[in-house]
């Protein structure tokens, strides 16, 4: 019997099997507390600590797009950026035609318009909007909607 055959039928050998289902009826290393883990001899503690280190968020890892200048192209830039990363109230795929456009840049208040249907409600959406283009522009102190008659959800506006 070679060595991993070995390593591996120890650690089978810890689990036992319930007969009518054939899942495990021990938890997992991981799940069980430190107790138990002298159940288990091929789990070191620096095994331990692997798995912790594995189970770590992601989020520390990814990777932020760096602030923008104030200019009308930049603005336009970070709108078009706004339909990828915001792509659940742009979802052609399930008929959302929502367009949304600059109107005006006024130093560092920014005037959008929004046409076609929504996902959310189009106050969400601008709200949303609003967050994400101050985010990526920390110089935009306000972002406002053309006319407010835009905000009404009423199948007029699709």
């Amino acid at each position: 019997m070679s060595l991993s055959q070995k390593a591996l039928s120890l650690c089978c050998s810890s689990l036992k099997l319930c007969h009518t289902t054939s899942y495990s009826t021990q938890k997992p290393p991981f799940m069980t507390p430190n107790i138990h883990m002298l159940n288990y001899p091929l789990l070191t503690s620096t095994t331990r600590c692997k798995l912790h280190r594995k189970l770590k968020p992601l989020s520390a890892s990814l990777s932020v797009e760096p602030p923008l200048d104030l200019t009308e192209d930049n603005v336009r830039q970070a709108l078009v950026d706004a339909r990828g990363e915001l792509g659940q109230i742009f979802d052609t795929s399930v008929g959302m035609t929502g367009v949304v456009e600059l109107v005006e840049l006024d130093g560092p208040y920014v005037t959008i318009s929004l046409k076609g249907r929504f996902w959310h409600k189009r106050s969400t959406v601008l709200a949303r909007l609003a967050n994400y283009l101050k985010q990526r522009i920390p110089e935009i102190l306000e972002v406002d909607i053309e006319n407010e008659k835009q905000l009404d959800d009423s199948p007029a506006n699709f």
